[in-house]
C-alpha cells in the first residue's frame, strides 16, 4: 500500500512553489502529441477549494486511483491532501490493495474508468466510512461505476468532473445509476463560455471557455485568453450545457451526420450492463464513411442483436466488434490504437 500523510514528489515541488512558479503538466497525447502545459500554485488551490466546496465537503483521508502525473490526480491525489492535511492511498501505484479507512472517516476517491471495478471489489472496507465521495474524469463512467452508486448510496454518492489539462475542471454534474448520458453539464462559477449572439437556440456550438485557471503552453508567455476545447456542445441554459461531443467525431454515413459521440450516449443508456466505445473508420468502402462499435459485457445481458436495436434509429455500425474488455490508456481513456488493432 503506498499511503503518505502528505503527497510525495508533486508535494515537494509545491512547497518548494513561491511567486511565480509554475507547475508543469503533460497531456497524455492520445488525441496529438503530448504537449507540456504550465499551472501557478494558486490556479491548483483555487480549483481544488472550488470543487472542494461545491461537491466534496470535508474529507478525512483521500484514496487516489488517477496518476499525479496528469492535473486530475494531481489535484485530488497531491494538492488536496496537502492542502487539507489529510492522509492519502495512493491507490494507482497499488490499484490491487483495499482502500485502507478508519471507521467514521470521511472518504474521497478519485476515479478514472479503471478504478470503478477495483473499488466495486473493495467496498466492504469503504462500508465503515462516515461517508464516501467518488470524483469522476477523464472518460465516461463505466458500467461498474452506475453499479456501484446504485448499490452503495445513499453512503456514496459521485459526480463527474469534465475538464481538461488546458482548462482545468469546466463542468460537473452527478453520476447516477440511470447513466445520465444525455444529463447536462453545470459550469463552474469562475468559467464564462464564449458564445455567438446571433447563434440559434438548440444548435451544436463549439464550447470555448475563459477563467482564471486556462494553463500556459509551453511555447506560449501567458495563458491564453480563452480557450477552444474542440467539444460540441448544445447550450440548455446560461450556465448548463449538454455534451454533443468532439468536433473531429462528427461523421458521414451516406451522406446522413452522426456524431459518434450521441452513438455512445445512446448505447451506454440502452445497454448499462455493456461497455461500448464508438469509432470512426473513415475508409469504409461501402459508405465512404463509417463506424465501428466495440463491446464488451462480462457478466452477459447484452448481445450483437441489442447492440443494433438501440441504434435502430442511427445509420448501422459498420462492424460490431465484441473485446474481451476494453483497453485504456494510463488515464483512463479508451486506448484507440489497441481497439483498431483487433479490426
Amino acid at each position: 500500500m503506498t499511503e503518505t500523510a502528505a503527497p510525495t514528489a508533486l508535494a515537494a515541488r509545491a512547497a518548494r512553489a513561491v511567486g511565480r512558479e509554475e507547475i508543469r503538466l503533460d497531456t497524455s497525447g492520445s488525441t496529438g502529441a503530448a504537449r507540456g502545459w504550465f499551472r501557478l500554485p494558486h490556479q491548483m488551490e483555487r480549483e481544488v477549494e472550488l470543487i472542494g466546496t461545491h461537491l466534496v465537503g470535508p474529507v478525512d483521508r483521500v484514496v487516489s486511483y488517477a496518476p499525479p502525473q496528469h492535473l486530475f490526480g494531481a489535484l485530488f491525489g497531491q494538492w488536496l491532501p496537502r492542502m487539507a492535511n489529510v492522509r492519502v492511498q495512493q491507490a494507482w501505484a497499488d490499484p490491487f490493495e483495499p482502500p485502507s479507512v478508519c471507521p467514521g472517516e470521511r472518504v474521497l476517491v478519485v476515479c478514472v474508468p479503471m478504478a470503478w471495478e477495483l473499488l466495486r471489489r473493495a467496498w466492504p472496507a469503504l462500508e465503515r466510512a462516515r461517508s464516501v465521495v467518488a470524483l469522476h474524469s477523464s472518460a465516461a463512467a463505466p458500467p461498474a461505476a452506475r453499479e456501484l452508486v446504485r448499490r452503495a448510496a445513499p453512503l456514496l454518492r459521485a459526480h463527474e468532473i469534465l475538464g481538461s489539462t488546458e482548462t482545468g475542471g469546466i463542468g460537473h454534474r452527478p453520476l447516477t445509476p440511470e447513466g445520465g448520458g444525455a444529463d447536462p453539464w453545470r459550469a463552474f462559477p469562475d468559467v464564462t463560455f464564449v458564445r455567438a449572439a446571433d447563434a440559434p437556440a438548440g444548435r451544436a456550438q463549439e464550447l470555448v471557455v475563459r477563467g482564471p485557471r486556462l494553463a500556459r503552453r509551453e511555447n506560449g508567455t501567458r495563458p491564453p485568453a480563452q480557450w477552444a476545447t474542440g467539444d460540441l456542445v448544445e447550450f440548455t441554459g446560461p450556465r448548463t450545457f449538454r455534451l454533443i461531443g468532439r468536433g473531429s467525431s462528427l461523421i458521414k454515413v451516406n451522406g446522413v451526420k452522426v456524431h459518434l459521440a450521441r452513438v455512445d450516449e445512446r448505447l451506454n443508456a440502452r445497454l448499462p450492463q455493456a461497455e461500448c466505445v464508438t469509432l470512426p473508420l473513415p475508409d469504409d468502402s461501402l459508405a465512404g464513411e463509417g463506424y465501428a462499435v466495440f463491446w464488451s459485457s462480462p457478466g452477459g445481458g447484452a448481445g450483437v442483436a441489442d447492440i443494433r436495436a438501440a441504434l435502430r434509429d442511427f445509420p448501422s455500425p459498420s462492424r460490431i466488434v465484441e473485446v474481451a474488455h476494453v483497453p485504456r490508456t494510463p488515464t483512463g481513456k479508451p486506448d484507440r490504437g489497441a481497439l483498431l488493432a483487433t479490426l
